[in-house]
């Protein structure tokens, strides 16, 4: 048994174009995973303003996301609301090779990566 957390393949790096994002699902949870300065960040795809699940298609700007449908913004370091208030969910990242990894929320380890 590992002491460690559990991490779940969800995505390919080459995939993730620089300064772009896709939307992934690691069980119930729909996660923006964002390439930014040569580095991958995932927050919760859905916005706490009214709960519009499209982060991943939002407007960056630096290292924050503004949600398409009201502008809403997010840090995608801490996840915490810039503009409004709320944060959403943020979620460690890890890549190996071309294999990206995040990390698993308390859950069975079973779950399964789909687009």
């Amino acid at each position: 048994m590992s002491g460690g957390p559990a991490y779940v393949r969800v995505a390919r790096l080459s995939e993730i174009a620089e300064g772009r994002s896709v939307r992934v699902k690691l069980g119930d949870d729909e996660i923006a995973l964002w390439h930014v300065r040569g580095k991958l960040y995932a927050i919760g795809n859905v916005c706490s303003h009214q709960h519009f699940s499209e982060l991943h298609r939002g407007i960056l700007s630096g290292l924050t996301v503004a949600c398409p449908m009201h502008g809403w913004t997010y840090s995608l370091e801490t996840g915490i609301a810039l503009s409004g208030s709320g944060r959403v969910g943020t979620y460690a990242v890890k890549v190996e090779g071309d294999d990206v990894y995040i990390e698993q929320p308390v859950r069975g380890s079973d779950q399964q990566w789909t687009r």
